[in-house]
């Protein structure tokens, strides 16, 4: 059974918080993935992959050197962010994802054409690289965009044509740092593509399975 440590080690969402991630949990236990919240960050070592959904405490450099090492030994580590840098929250996520070649920008994506509800902040896209078949679009909601700067790194979702930057920035909105180990460090513009609300749109349950099980 796959096991995910869920962080809440740094101010993190919760997933036991029923109103935003009871479906989450369901399709992640019916999939045969096993998460536990975790509140140190020392025990992180002993499941396959930790996740960081909208941290709010900044990594220490001695923290992102352990998850570094987690890394280098085959784990998967993703860290999920959210636009405007709201609660310094690009700040925050960069402390760790820059040492992995991914920069979250803190600004503003914005699809006038590709949304969903006719919400311009909710972006839809079809725009998908490395990722399985069964995954073709997805809605991301208030998305930040992210700078790659390893060749090591990889996108995962880019924005459609019709998205626009308010920081005028290229619209990658999901990449994945992937280790000669095959650990894999993923970093997200957005941490709302997998709760309630947006979990059951287009292929954002697939999408979602697939990042705990990378």
């Amino acid at each position: 059974m796959r096991k995910v440590a869920w962080s809440v080690a740094h101010q993190e969402f919760i997933i036991s918080d029923h109103y935003y991630f009871s479906k989450l949990q369901r399709y992640a236990k019916e999939a045969g993935i096993h998460i536990d919240e975790v509140d140190e960050v020392e025990k992180f070592a002993d499941y396959d992959a930790i996740i960081f959904n909208y941290p709010e405490i900044p990594f220490s450099e001695e923290e992102a050197a352990f998850i570094e090492e987690l890394v280098k030994k085959g784990k998967t580590v993703g860290i999920f962010g959210y636009y405007k840098n709201e609660d310094r929250i690009a700040d925050t996520c960069n402390t760790l994802s820059e040492r992995f070649g991914i920069h979250f920008n803190g600004d503003i994506v914005i699809d006038n054409i590709n949304n969903y509800d006719n919400d311009n902040l909710l972006i839809v896209t079809s725009d998908t690289y490395n990722l399985p078949d069964n995954i073709q679009k997805v809605m991301l909601a208030c998305t930040d965009t992210l700078v790659t700067r390893r060749p090591e790194v990889r996108p995962l979702i880019h924005g459609e044509d019709t998205a626009e930057s308010k920081l005028e920035e290229e619209t990658v909105l999901f990449a994945e740092y992937v280790d000669p180990s095959g650990g894999k460090f993923i970093a997200g513009g957005t941490c709302v593509f997998w709760d309630n609300y947006s979990i059951d749109l287009y292929n954002n349950k697939e999408f979602s399975l697939n990042l705990l099980t990378r």
